[in-house]
């Protein structure tokens, strides 16, 4: 007599749930060898490397520094190795945003500071966008105003992200990830100052991580250059004041700080015909190598405490 349909599913389901059984005891013993071999290779490694360099065990990331193409106006991107963000300026427009996005985790939208170093637009309009997209922890600024439809705008922002308010000058200094910033010019915060020109209180600031160097001068003058060139010493980039017009970068300051590279944040074709060629000839006399976002589009710095790394890296947006 011939085996029943309903005997021969059986016997096909307990002999389909062994080979089951099987193959999971079988990837069971691959996981616990792995495992096991994996756990034994980096008790040899850590046998092998010194208690002093903890780093090769657990990479951390470097000091990032973008200076984005955002025609013509300054937005800067600091990112600490801790993860500590500093955004300087936004730029002249809401294309910050899309620099923004292009650089941190889609789902990070928040920024631990935000710099504004004087009260024009191309350095200001941008951030009116990012403080109603990224929740902001503090805002930091010298107190210069303006009364221009921009400046109301974002002092309606800063109101409403209710982030820390904090008037900065040359007495400033703080520390995150092992980055150390110093704000190097104005020399005194004033609030809600009126200057004739904005310019003269710009904010200008010293971001050092071991052995790297930044000197980011914002729109200063070269009246004050001086002063604040020689509180920073040598340097190994300097974003260019003002977009390199010729009321900036003067002789004083490069013999006083010696960048290696300079950065330019200038739009193409710009109205102003900035970069002055006065400022590129002073540049190139010093044998100082010259990035320009009109040319090269958003540059990187990246160090991990060593000499920087910097060179052109143009974002997709």
């Amino acid at each position: 007599m011939g085996t029943s349909p309903r005997r021969r599913a059986r016997s096909f389901l307990s002999q389909y749930a062994m080979r089951v059984i099987g193959s999971m005891i079988f990837l069971g013993i691959v996981g616990v060898s792995f495992a096991l071999f994996f756990l034994e290779s980096h008790r040899t490694v850590a046998a092998v490397i010194p208690a002093q360099a903890p780093s090769v065990l657990k990479q951390e990331q470097p000091l990032r520094v973008w200076f984005f193409d955002v025609g013509q106006g300054d937005a800067i991107l600091i990112e600490a190795p801790n993860g500590y963000q500093l955004l300087i300026d936004g730029g002249p427009d809401a294309d910050v945003l899309s620099k923004l996005g292009s650089v941190m985790a889609p789902w990070d939208r928040t920024i631990d500071a935000v710099l504004l170093t004087h009260p024009h637009a191309d350095h200001a309009r941008g951030l009116i966008s990012v403080l109603e997209t990224y929740r902001v922890g503090a805002v930091y600024e010298s107190g210069a105003t303006a009364d221009t439809g921009v400046m109301r705008a974002l002092r309606d922002a800063f109101a409403s992200e209710g982030a820390e308010h904090v008037l900065v000058d040359a007495a400033e200094h703080w520390e995150s990830g092992g980055v150390s910033f110093d704000v190097l010019w104005p020399s005194i915060a004033v609030p809600n100052a009126d200057p004739e020109d904005p310019n003269e209180m710009s904010i200008v600031l010293s971001v050092r991580y071991g052995d790297a160097s930044l000197l980011l001068t914002g729109d200063a003058l070269a009246q004050d250059e001086s002063t604040f060139g020689a509180l920073s010493g040598d340097v190994d980039v300097l974003k260019i004041g003002h977009h390199g017009s010729a009321s900036s970068t003067s002789e004083a300051l490069l013999d006083l700080i010696s960048p290696e590279t300079a950065v330019i944040s200038v739009g193409q074709d710009n109205r102003y015909d900035h970069p002055h060629p006065a400022t590129i000839r002073r540049l190139s006399e010093h044998a100082i190598r010259i990035l320009r976002t009109d040319i090269d589009g958003d540059v990187l710095l990246t160090s991990d405490g060593g000499e920087p790394v910097i060179a052109p890296a143009p974002l997709p947006f």
